[in-house]
C-alpha cells in the first residue's frame, strides 16, 4: 500500500500508527493469521486514513482487492488521491453502506472494517449496515469495528450478540488519544473482531 499524500489533520499520523499496532495485537488475540491476497471492505471510510494501518496489520497477507465506501464525495475524492495499491485493485466509491448487498460484481470479503462506528446515532441505520456487513463476508470472514465511546461500543457488541455473531476479541485501547469535542471520546477507544 502506497500513501501518496499526507493526512489532512494534525494527529492523524500518530493515531494511524497506534491503530496498526492495536489491530495487530487484536488479530493475534483473536487467533487470526492472514495469508494470500485478501478482499477488504472499509465501510463509512471517510478519507480512508486507516488504509495503511489495515495493510500493515494483515501482513504477511496482501490486499488483493480493497474497497472503501462513504457517503461524502469530498472524502472519497481525498481517499482516491491518497492511496495506491500496486499489485492489487483499489476502489473508493461514494455510496450508502447499508446498500452494499445491492451492488453488483463485488466479491465476498475476507474482512469488513468499520472505523469509529456510531451505532447510537440512527441505530436502525446501523442495524442495516451491520447486517449488510455480515452478509458481505465469506463464511470465514471477519467484521472489525472501532468505537469512539464506551456506550456506543456496548450497543454495537449487544447488537452483534443478538444477531448471533461470534465475538473473537473485544479490547479497550489503552493508548487511545482523547478528543476535546465530547466527554469520554477518544480515537479508536475500542476495537472488536466478530466472526459469522
Amino acid at each position: 500500500m502506497i500513501q501518496k499524500l499526507p493526512f489532512s489533520y494534525e494527529g492523524t499520523d500518530a493515531d494511524v500508527q497506534r491503530l496498526a499496532v492495536l489491530l495487530g495485537e487484536v488479530f493475534a488475540l483473536a487467533g487470526l493469521r492472514f495469508s494470500g491476497k485478501l478482499a477488504v471492505l472499509n465501510l463509512a471510510c471517510g478519507r480512508a486514513d486507516e488504509t495503511g494501518a489495515l495493510a500493515a496489520a494483515v501482513a504477511p497477507a496482501e490486499m488483493g482487492f480493497y474497497l472503501g465506501m462513504d457517503l461524502r464525495a469530498d472524502a472519497i475524492a481525498e481517499a482516491w488521491n491518497r492511496w495506491e495499491l500496486p499489485g492489487g485493485e483499489i476502489d473508493f466509491r461514494e455510496g450508502n453502506a447499508a446498500m452494499i448487498g445491492r451492488m453488483e460484481g463485488l466479491p465476498e470479503f475476507d474482512m469488513v472494517f468499520i472505523r469509529h462506528q456510531n451505532y447510537w446515532h440512527e441505530p436502525m441505520v446501523w442495524e442495516g449496515i451491520l447486517e449488510e456487513s455480515l452478509a458481505a463476508l465469506k463464511q470465514s470472514g471477519h467484521l472489525v469495528c472501532t468505537s469512539y465511546f464506551d456506550l456506543e461500543h456496548e450497543l454495537l457488541v449487544a447488537s452483534m450478540r443478538a444477531r448471533g455473531a461470534k465475538i473473537l476479541a473485544n479490547v479497550r485501547h489503552a493508548f487511545s488519544r482523547e478528543l476535546p469535542d465530547a466527554t469520554g471520546k477518544s480515537v479508536d477507544r475500542w476495537v472488536a473482531v466478530f466472526g459469522k
